[in-house]
């Protein structure tokens, strides 16, 4: 039975030609070539997470698509060559593409197994801990494939358990409800993972994403080789320690600033656990609120690190994100010691472009010199794929004060 035909404007089906992978609702045309009116989808016919082929204005085929006409990402593409249609096949090939790629990871227990629309499976994250498996539905049309994703990866991987952890911020434009659910063996409530000798203790059934910042795996090891021992860290936001340990394993004096007691409760044992806490002070508060007080106290730290959740998760948000950037930039800045280093990490993908210009607005506000001294993008494990933007979603830079030299 062939799939259903949408077509799309020649701009959505250029991008897709070109390796993008998203078509937006007012890209969609009537079946008569026109563009949809207003609250309209484009066409009636298929439900959410339908497979469909993707055709252009002229009925040309693009790709294999999911289909949702609840969401504001109309199209998902999936596969872009007509002779290989999206089945249990695909599913498979893919997946072990994607498995095969982390396989060159060292130093590690733990790693992102797939990266949805980076592996060719829009929707789909699979996280590996030690011997189980955590895994995100964040599309329709991956939902529709649960049972023939669960199936490879039991069959491919044998994990002890797999846990489904699709939560509400990335299912509800897909109108979709949230679910946690154990999907198959058992996962328990902690699981202990390794990373560079390294030890923490990972919550995938409460902990925020899958439970753990897999993604951050680049920083912390930039952090243990540059921090020196007795140097004065601040982490904050700190979430279950994993920054703030790394810093003290190699000789740090620690602050870890965390508003939320049950994963302040996890830092800590995750410092005991690698024989740090005494290196470490715990303050369970809101960095908004704390930075500037301890400013206003005139607090000096050798290293600051930001890094907040997502401060403008749409283009909607970006007034907002904006301001409460720069409010804890320009607090954190005036934490800085003569020589003093910001280590700011953002994972708001609409704010990307504009981390520098308000980093320099706050820096000029404190009278300070910066020198941009590096730069690092998400672990290698969540690649960035160049023809899909959003999957460039952090950014890291270390900025240090930098002394103008005399005349």
């Amino acid at each position: 039975m062939s799939a259903p035909t949408i077509a799309v404007s020649e701009q959505a089906a250029k991008r897709l030609r070109n390796y993008d992978c998203w078509v937006f609702q007012d890209e969609l045309l009537r079946p008569d070539g026109s563009p949809p009116a207003p609250q309209d989808p484009g066409r009636a016919g298929p439900p959410p997470g339908e497979i469909v082929e993707v055709a252009d204005r002229y009925g040309a085929f693009v790709a294999y698509a999911f289909y949702n006409p609840r969401s504001h990402i109309a199209l998902r593409a999936v596969s872009l060559c007509a002779e290989e249609p999206v089945d249990r096949a695909l599913i498979a090939r893919r997946l072990a593409h994607a498995i095969a790629r982390r396989g060159r990871l060292t130093g590690t227990t733990a790693r992102r197994l797939v990266f949805s629309e980076a592996d060719g499976l829009p929707g789909l994250v699979v996280d590996q801990y030690a011997e189980y498996l955590v895994i995100q539905l964040r599309s329709a049309g991956m939902d529709r494939l649960r049972p023939i994703v669960l199936e490879i990866l039991r069959d491919s991987l044998q994990p002890k358990g797999i846990l489904e952890r699709s939560d509400k911020e990335f299912r509800e434009d897909e109108g979709l409800q949230p679910l946690t659910q154990l999907l198959s063996g058992e996962v328990p409530e902690r699981i202990l993972i390794e990373e560079d000798g390294l030890r923490f203790w990972v919550d995938p059934h409460h902990g925020l994403k899958t439970g753990f910042y897999l993604d951050q795996r680049t920083t912390r090891r930039r952090l243990r080789e540059l921090i020196q021992p007795d140097q004065r860290v601040l982490d904050t936001f700190s979430y279950t320690g994993s920054l703030g340990i790394a810093a003290a394993s190699r000789g740090a004096r620690v602050v870890c600033v965390e508003q939320h007691e049950p994963f302040l409760e996890l830092a800590k044992d995750n410092a005991e656990l690698n024989g740090v806490s005494d290196r470490i002070e715990w303050v369970a508060g809101d960095a908004f609120y704390w930075l500037p007080a301890q400013a206003q106290a005139d607090t000096r730290m050798d290293w600051v690190i930001l890094d907040p959740p997502s401060l403008a998760k749409t283009k909607s948000h970006l007034t907002q994100g904006r301001q409460a950037l720069h409010h804890l930039v320009v607090h954190a800045l005036a934490l800085l010691a003569p020589e003093g280093s910001l280590l700011l990490s953002m994972c708001s993908y609409p704010l990307l472009g504009l981390v520098e210009e308000i980093v320099r607005i706050a820096a000029a506000q404190q009278r300070m010199r910066l020198c941009v001294r590096e730069q690092w993008l998400q672990a290698e494990d969540h690649p960035w794929i160049l023809q899909i933007p959003p999957t460039r979603y952090l950014t890291s830079w270390l900025v240090g004060r930098d002394a103008r030299p005399a005349a």
